[in-house]
């Protein structure tokens, strides 16, 4: 793939604020085994740099894949593994099917606050007998005048505003 200039500016001003804000802290937080999300999420959702994706009606800057890709190869440059993976949980896990699917009331509830960097998302995987291993899970829905699960899976819905 070919960067433009504009890929290149978004790579420039994420590994500005890797080198100033996330890497001269990696040692502390690998030590306590926690990162201040909420803060380091807050100053990359300013900017935008959560949402390059995004619809522009939520806060994102409605550009094409191309750009979250320039994105995940900056935070490649994070002196560790936990805080990008959470970044990238925040940008392509939870995000997407709300940017894409849901309905105007629940983007504005949920997506432009994670855009914004105001909320922190994760996700919750279980079943008897695969645990978090997603290509273990025997589980199904159907879709039709009713929504049903079969397989014995646990629905978790984590908070989506956590504790400070």
């Amino acid at each position: 793939m070919q960067y433009t200039h504009e890929h290149l500016e978004i790579q420039k001003t994420l590994r500005r604020f890797i080198d100033e804000e996330i890497n001269p802290h990696v040692d502390e937080w690998e030590a306590a085994e926690s990162f201040p999300a909420h803060e380091v999420f807050g100053k990359l959702g300013a900017p935008g740099l959560l949402g390059l994706n995004k619809p522009e009606d939520y806060g994102g800057a409605g550009l094409d894949y191309s750009y979250a890709m320039a994105m995940a190869e900056a935070l490649g440059h994070v002196g560790c593994g936990g805080v990008p993976m959470a970044i990238g949980v925040q940008t392509d896990m939870c995000t997407p099917a709300l940017a894409r699917f849901g309905s105007d009331a629940l983007r504005r509830e949920f997506l432009a606050p994670a855009i914004g960097g105001l909320t922190v998302g994760c996700l919750g995987v279980s079943e008897p007998g695969a645990g978090s291993d997603v290509a273990g899970l025997k589980s199904r829905a159907r879709d039709g005048h009713r929504q049903a699960a079969a397989g014995g899976s646990s629905a978790l819905r984590p908070p989506l505003r956590l504790p400070r």
